[in-house]
């Protein structure tokens, strides 16, 4: 039976996409934005887009079977280019970013500091379990690539372009799902953080119609990704 630590992370990892949201919804509950500045507003979603530009360059050049949203462990090749050279780990650095850039938009500096050590303690453990499943899938080309380039600390070593072409049809198909929530959460937190302040929301329909125009995208695009998935198994 492997480590408690390891068992964790696969956990973790299999729930990872999930774990957030009892966090978000407690933070709505019982934490209180502390101001309307919009200055709050615009450095949060610097700090999302940021991460979900990160995201969207790790998916874009990774290889096939690498980088994707699945429940279990898999890597059908050892990514080590791009983001991946300057550190192991690139897509949690882009998630931890929107999830924090999220909580700077709400303005609560106390739910932003709890939920930046959730996500360390998270990833730590699911990022234990990884390195486990990568050692016994690609032995020395992995000790080789942990050597050289460190496990959180970007810019550990030189940038080594990407080895194969940025595939834009791979990103919208993946990333559709992380740019809904990012774009739709903030819809609601500004709504939300409107209300609580003014006491009313003053421009709903402004608000429905972003929600309702970011819905009909994201549905759009999972036919065409549905479409695609059985035009390529024909």
């Amino acid at each position: 039976m492997q480590p408690w630590p390891l068992r964790l992370g696969k956990f973790l990892f299999r729930f990872r996409s999930f774990t957030p949201l009892p966090l978000i919804l407690l933070t709505f509950i019982f934490f209180k934005p502390i101001s309307p500045s919009w200055l709050w507003t615009a450095i949060g979603l610097a700090a999302a887009f940021l991460g979900e530009g990160i995201r969207v360059h790790c998916v874009g050049y990774a290889g096939s079977g690498t980088s994707g949203r699945e429940s279990y462990l898999k890597a059908d090749s050892l990514n080590t280019s791009g983001l991946y050279s300057l550190t192991r780990n690139p897509l949690y650095w882009g998630n931890g970013l929107i999830f924090a850039g999220l909580l700077t938009v709400y303005a609560q500096p106390l739910a932003l500091a709890i939920f930046i050590v959730f996500l360390f303690l998270q990833y730590h453990f699911i990022v234990l379990a990884e390195e486990s499943f990568l050692r016994e899938q690609y032995g020395p080309d992995y000790e080789d690539y942990s050597r050289r380039v460190s496990r959180w600390l970007p810019l550990s070593g030189p940038y080594a372009p990407p080895g194969r072409p940025f595939d834009l049809k791979k990103v919208v198909f993946k990333e559709n799902d992380s740019c809904f929530n990012l774009l739709l959460t903030a819809l609601l937190i500004l709504a939300w953080k409107e209300s609580f302040f003014s006491g009313r929301v003053r421009q709903p329909l402004v608000f429905a119609g972003a929600a309702i125009i970011l819905i009909l995208i994201y549905s759009w695009i999972k036919i065409l990704k549905k479409k695609s998935a059985a035009k390529a198994a024909a």
